[in-house]
């Protein structure tokens, strides 16, 4: 089967394609055939955690048809639809077919794509993590989601919807600010700002409880600042390259706030399991009602992976970047 590797040429890394066998599924593991994946950022950092393995195919999530079954595998049968990350497995999702940890699978919904349901389980489960594992936001509760425009951002946009909260977000484009204005975000914030922490205590009435940072530390503490007593900040990326920053610890003891990270790079299997039951619970019946639908930026075929890649890294993104097999 043809599969795409990571190749660092030059300090940068590429995606590469080579002839592989297909994976044989281990007793826990599901092998589908792969109809779509979808780039994440985080797999082309040189040196990141969640840099591309030499010895087995790119890429951390798609959906597709199953065609073989682990021994112990209960509740999947040859021929469902499923999506999911292959995080755990022998293999990767730049490929033709793959293998998925049955606890890490879901089921499609009905009326979703191919592209649309590959959009789905990195960066919506990452945001469900930060929404609700660990923000708690609930309905009529102001979150901000810096550099709303990424994959996660845009994905905690729809969950805070679906949740019934109001949204706050930054970017540096006034354009794609206007694009996720249609999708019910409430106010959108140009950056970088004078005076953040005031606006967004304007634009709040007094005060935010969530704040989803996918920028990183050139905003850490002015939105910090703008938190409500027992406000919460969720650190998911830092994708401004600065990841450190002096707090004001004597604030954080005072307000009683609460910093959290979402990561996968530690993270053990029964708080994945939580995570993704809780996902399905929760949010994914709703993403198939009121056009709740993934934010796809654009779509590329298999084998012009790598220019999806060059894409993604020029951060003109509005959503997800999606490929196509």
């Amino acid at each position: 089967m043809k599969a795409y590797f990571t190749e660092v040429i030059d300090n940068q890394s590429k995606l590469l394609p080579r002839d592989i066998e297909i994976p044989v599924p281990q007793k826990d593991e599901i092998l589908f055939k792969v109809k779509s994946t979808a780039l994440n950022r985080g797999g082309f950092i040189v040196g990141g955690v969640m840099h591309g393995n030499p010895n087995k195919p790119s890429g951390t999530e798609a959906a597709g048809e199953i065609v073989s079954l682990g021994s112990d595998i209960k509740n999947y049968k040859i021929g469902d639809k499923i999506m999911g990350r292959v995080l755990g497995t022998d293999s990767g999702s730049f490929a033709e077919y793959a293998l998925i940890k049955e606890y890490q699978t879901m089921r499609i919904p009905n009326s979703y794509s191919w592209e649309q349901a590959a959009a789905i389980p990195v960066s919506f489960l990452a945001a469900y993590d930060a929404i609700v594992t660990y923000g708690n936001l609930s309905k009529d509760q102001i979150t901000l989601i810096t550099s709303i425009s990424s994959a996660i951002g845009a994905s905690g946009l729809i969950i805070s919807k679906i949740l019934g909260a109001k949204v706050i977000g930054t970017s540096t484009s006034k354009r794609k600010l206007e694009v996720l204005s249609d999708y019910g975000m409430d106010f959108g914030i140009i950056t970088p700002e004078e005076n953040l922490t005031k606006k967004l205590l304007d634009l709040s009435n007094g005060g935010i409880n969530l704040v989803v940072n996918c920028l990183g530390g050139s905003i850490f503490n002015d939105a910090m600042n703008a938190l409500l007593f027992k406000g919460i900040i969720v650190n998911v990326g830092y994708m401004d390259g600065i990841d450190t920053v002096p707090i004001n610890i004597r604030k954080v003891h005072a307000q009683r706030y609460s910093i959290h990270g979402i990561s996968n790079a530690f993270v053990a299997k029964d708080d994945i399991i939580q995570t993704v039951e809780g996902f399905k619970r929760d949010i994914l019946p709703y993403l198939d009602t009121d056009n709740n639908k993934p934010i796809i930026d654009k779509v590329f075929h298999f084998d012009d992976i790598d220019h999806g890649r060059e894409y993604m890294m020029s951060n003109s993104q509005i959503g997800k970047i999606v490929i196509t097999i």
